[in-house]
């Protein structure tokens, strides 16, 4: 049987890189590894941290992205204000926005090399907003919108957060705008997803969030798996990084690198989604 990367190279093969906080390291050490097995993706889509690092993929600065990651510190991103906004959030966002304008190679979804998703979360619709064309900058740093760590960004005149809030892996979004034959999530579990119910009110929200998003992004893959597109789950930690542990950002990229290697160059049953 062909390995995951060769099975992956011959189909219309679409990348959803998942949600999950400072997972942004786990992602570009996946996308590093995939690039490197020889897999050219149809498209890629991403949510939250994986539409940060699927901007870079499709525009094809990961080369140059993985540097500028390994040397990331929270001052290079960290600007807090006077609480304001709703929702609350510590950072304005505005040295994030600066960071991806000065990075991004490209400007517009349709300077991309390969054609890119993002999705956010649109608080004054309560939906899903999915974004493949128009301006780079405000869709990416939209969808990286955590709730209370960065304020919302206004998109022409609604409040838009975090992708992940609402959908943790896009594979609906990804099959409703490419035409795909397979597509393989890099999936990074949410911590609380192993973890009993807690007690108190504020984590219990916090849970029962996660195991309500962890069943959605699943009846996606099934929804998927029934209308013919094949769908490979590739699985990594992120790592336990978060703004105040940045330092081990370069070892978490090489050592997802090394796994996701291992995985691609396997039996593609041992990643085939098959909770149907």
């Amino acid at each position: 049987m062909a390995s995951l990367a060769q099975h992956l190279s011959t189909r219309r093969t679409g990348v959803v890189l998942s949600s999950a906080f400072f997972g942004f390291y786990s992602h570009a050490g996946f996308m590093s590894a995939l690039f490197e097995s020889g897999v050219q993706p149809t498209a890629i889509g991403g949510s939250s941290a994986g539409a940060l690092v699927g901007s870079f993929s499709a525009a094809g600065a990961l080369e140059d992205f993985i540097p500028l990651l390994n040397d990331l510190r929270r001052k290079d991103f960290w600007d807090p204000g006077l609480p304001g906004g709703r929702p609350w959030g510590l950072l304005k966002g505005r040295r994030f926005s600066q960071l991806l304008e000065t990075s991004l190679p490209v400007q517009t979804f349709e300077d991309c090399h390969t054609p890119l998703l993002t999705v956010s979360t649109n608080l004054e619709t309560g939906r899903r907003h999915v974004d493949t064309s128009g301006p780079l900058v405000p869709a990416v740093a939209a969808s990286c919108a955590l709730p209370f760590m960065f304020r919302a960004v206004v998109r022409d005149g609604d409040r838009h957060i975090d992708g992940g809030v609402i959908d943790k892996a896009p594979i609906e979004a990804m099959i409703d705008e490419f035409d795909l034959d397979a597509i393989v999530v890099h999936f990074i579990p949410s911590k609380n997803i192993s973890q009993p119910a807690p007690k108190g009110p504020r984590k219990f929200m916090d849970w029962a969030l996660d195991i309500t998003r962890d069943a959605s992004w699943q009846t996606q893959a099934a929804l998927a798996e029934a209308s013919g597109v094949e769908v490979y789950i590739v699985t990594s930690p992120y790592g336990g990084i978060g703004p105040f542990s940045m330092k081990r950002g370069a070892q978490v990229v090489e050592s997802t690198r090394q796994d996701a290697t291992s995985v691609l160059t396997s039996d593609r049953s041992n990643t085939r989604f098959s909770r149907l």
